[in-house]
């Protein structure tokens, strides 16, 4: 049985994430949270509303399928992906 990646192992990929336009994936899941929506919610809207920023997303995942061995379970991953949202929430503040 191989092992998923830990949250350091993910926070290296959002830290290096080799694909632009994260940051406004961060500041569009923020401005979300910041109009009192939950991370669940800010995400499935931003996703839903297409365009650049879902697509951003969608790069940044295909492209962490090379980076991983095993792919990390759904919830880490995006649990970290709130993390950094939330933080461009509080540098926007």
């Amino acid at each position: 049985m191989t092992d998923t990646p830990d949250l350091t192992a993910i926070h290296a990929v959002y830290n290096d994430p080799q694909i632009e336009g994260m940051e406004a994936l961060y500041a569009a899941i923020a401005e979300q949270l910041n109009s009192g929506a939950d991370f669940e919610q800010a995400y499935a809207t931003v996703m839903a509303s297409g365009g650049p920023i879902a697509a951003t997303w969608i790069r940044f995942c295909v492209q962490c399928t090379t980076r991983f061995s095993t792919p990390p379970i759904e919830a880490d991953f995006l649990a970290v992906l709130e993390q950094f949202s939330r933080q461009q929430l509080e540098r926007s503040q």
